[in-house]
């Protein structure tokens, strides 16, 4: 194979990698919200709303299709199955609330497009993890067989050839190592002397 057509899919190979690392990030980080008349994705995971008023104020849990999907809250008596609005393509579903003040958690459940929408003018502050804990290990794991699976792809692309640079180097670095002196054994001495002796009384 071209080595020129070679390296070309190596790099087509390291810019996947870069997006499966970005689609992992951004699918499992959480994002935070604030201000007025929230409208905001919540996907299948949780959220924390803070309401910084004194007064409850309403808000909604929008969902796309037929399919319901449930809220589950620590709130007290606030929780249950979303409603469908109208028919067909256009049907949405909905789940209304009234959020009271201070800090509260919504999870939802068997749902993936919600959406928490709210039209009132107080202050609100909205923290969103956009799967739940098992859903986000899975995406990460699977990222990481997908670009174990890529990294090993360009290896083969390449025969291999980064294991014959790193044996090289570790047979250089051998043979550079300095080759230890071994100092005479005074056996070895005493031998050498005995050996003189007998010349000199054979002479």
């Amino acid at each position: 194979m071209n080595m020129n057509w070679k390296i070309i899919k190596v790099v087509g190979v390291f810019v996947v990698i870069i997006g499966v690392i970005f689609w992992a990030t951004i699918s499992t980080l959480p994002k935070s919200y604030s201000g007025t008349d929230l409208n905001f994705e919540v996907g299948g995971g949780a959220v924390v709303v803070t309401n910084s008023s004194d007064q409850s104020i309403p808000v909604q849990f929008m969902g796309t299709g037929t399919r319901s999907f449930k809220v589950a809250s620590d709130i007290e008596g606030v929780s249950g199955n979303s409603t469908r609005e109208g028919a067909g393509t256009t049907a949405t579903q909905l789940f209304e609330l009234e959020l009271p003040s201070g800090t509260s958690a919504f999870t939802i459940e068997r749902g993936t497009n919600v959406t928490f929408i709210t039209t009132v003018s107080s202050e609100l502050e909205a923290t969103v993890n956009p799967m739940t804990a098992d859903s986000s290990r899975n995406a990460i794991i699977a990222a990481i067989v997908v670009i174990l699976g890529l990294l090993f792809y360009a290896s083969n692309t390449m025969e291999h050839s980064w294991i014959s640079v790193l044996r090289g180097k570790n047979s250089n670095s051998q043979d550079t190592q300095p080759t230890p002196i071994v100092a005479p054994s005074a056996q070895g001495r005493a031998a050498r002397s005995f050996g003189d002796n007998r010349a000199e009384t054979g002479d």
